[in-house]
């Protein structure tokens, strides 16, 4: 009797302290339930959009971009100067001041357009002889314009006589014989008068480095019917950035 009374106390026992336990569970499930979870508020800071990282830079594996300057578009200046219109745009300018100094015989400004280095080649006729015919540089003009002595210019054509002129009566004769500075007929690199005798003037003085500027009177007396023509060729060279003269070449009808 005594031993089942032990094991009814036991048993009660067992079933209040399981009740309080059950009774902590729910409260605690309760209280779990019943409140309220935080919830994950974003920064304001924070940016809606994604923000790349920051990539790293390793030495010398940064492409090189080349940079082009622009080129100004700059028309190339011609090789040959056989088109009379190249010929006439590079040398107009500088064939007017010659013709005025040849007009108004101002040695000084003919010396500052002939070639510094070559000087100026002067041929009474249209054959050029480059080894016999007389070259003067500028710095000599006036000194030969002074000499009273006669200089050998060549020969005559037709009776082969010698030119043995001073410098003013050459200039007369073979150099400024007409008002060329006024003449009917301006050419470039282009032949006007044409006689008996060889042109040789773009042999020696070819298109593809020089210019010839021509000056010509196609006749002065028509009952000559155009046999008195006369015309005068001023040639000039590119010496860098400028041209020089280097040849006066007289021409006429010959026989």
């Amino acid at each position: 009797m005594r031993r089942m009374m032990e094991m009814v106390l036991v048993a009660a026992i067992i079933s209040v302290m399981t009740g309080c336990v059950g009774e902590q569970t729910k409260g605690d499930t309760g209280a779990s339930s019943s409140s309220p979870q935080p919830t994950s508020i974003a920064s304001p800071s924070t940016p809606s959009t994604p923000i790349s990282p920051t990539p790293t830079v390793i030495p010398n594996s940064t492409a090189q971009v080349p940079i082009t300057t622009p080129t100004p578009s700059v028309k190339p200046s011609p090789t040959s100067y056989a088109k009379e219109a190249d010929a006439k745009k590079a040398i107009e300018s500088r064939a007017k001041e010659t013709i005025q100094a040849l007009k108004e015989k101002d040695l000084k400004k003919l010396a500052e357009l002939i070639h510094p280095k070559k000087g100026v080649q002067f041929s009474p006729y249209s054959y050029i002889h480059v080894s016999s015919d007389v070259q003067v540089l500028g710095s000599g003009l006036a000194a030969l314009w002074a000499n009273t002595s006669t200089t050998h210019w060549g020969d005559y054509d037709g009776s082969g006589d010698p030119i043995d002129l001073t410098f003013p009566n050459y200039w007369d004769k073979f150099v400024y014989n007409e008002d060329f500075a006024a003449a009917p007929q301006i050419s470039y690199n282009i032949i006007l008068g044409k006689g008996n005798m060889i042109n040789n003037v773009f042999s020696v003085y070819p298109t593809t480095s020089a210019i010839t500027v021509e000056y010509h009177y196609p006749g002065l007396d028509p009952q000559f019917q155009g046999m008195d023509w006369t015309s005068l060729r001023l040639v000039y060279e590119n010496s860098g950035t400028q041209w020089y003269l280097v040849a006066i070449v007289h021409d006429q009808h010959t026989m």
